[in-house]
């Protein structure tokens, strides 16, 4: 298995981070931990899940270089359901997206329609926020994502808070809380 390495998609999602503060945060899949790093920096207590055993490692070395782990928690696991309700203030997650017949590569493969990770971490997500909490992901046209956000909005407030045109694709950053 290899360790997700950050590239626009990253840098996307640090940069809508970084207005959480003083949060208790779950950010699923941490890769690099470039996404870690930030929130560790600025929120309370974070939790950090990757079924990549290599990523975990390479995560708490780097954070200990950095001072960063005192309010930092790593957890091997494939999602968000080890977790109690209505625990989290934020869920941060950069899934799987590409659309692929077949899982070849775990880092990046999303399913057929490169949605099914993602749907399934909503699910589960939404139950782990508190009310007044929400979910940031990032997905990419590629996907059929403007037919999922306007299925997601009959239970769920979803809005596009950022946007990334790119060469070959347009990034988005999709806010999900629940409805009031």
């Amino acid at each position: 298995m290899s360790i997700y390495q950050p590239s626009d998609d990253s840098d996307l999602l640090r940069e809508s981070i970084l207005t959480f503060k003083n949060k208790n945060v779950l950010e699923i899949g941490i890769g690099s931990g470039i996404i870690l790093r930030t929130l560790s920096n600025q929120n309370n207590t974070v939790i950090g899940i990757d079924i990549n055993p290599e990523s975990l490692s390479f995560v708490s070395s780097s954070l200990e270089k950095l001072n960063l782990e005192d309010n930092v928690d790593l957890v091997l696991g494939d999602g968000p359901s080890m977790f109690a309700s209505q625990t989290f203030d934020l869920i941060v997650f950069n899934p799987p997206y590409l659309p692929r017949d077949v899982y070849t590569d775990t880092t990046t493969d999303g399913g057929n329609t490169g949605l099914e990770i993602t749907d399934n971490w909503i699910k589960l997500s939404l139950s782990l926020i508190k009310k007044s909490g929400k979910i940031l992901f990032l997905q990419s046209n590629l996907t059929p994502i403007h037919e999922y956000i306007a299925s997601l909005s009959k239970s769920a407030s979803v809005d596009i808070v950022a946007k990334k045109k790119l060469f070959f694709e347009e990034l988005y950053i999709i806010e999900v809380m629940h409805n009031e």
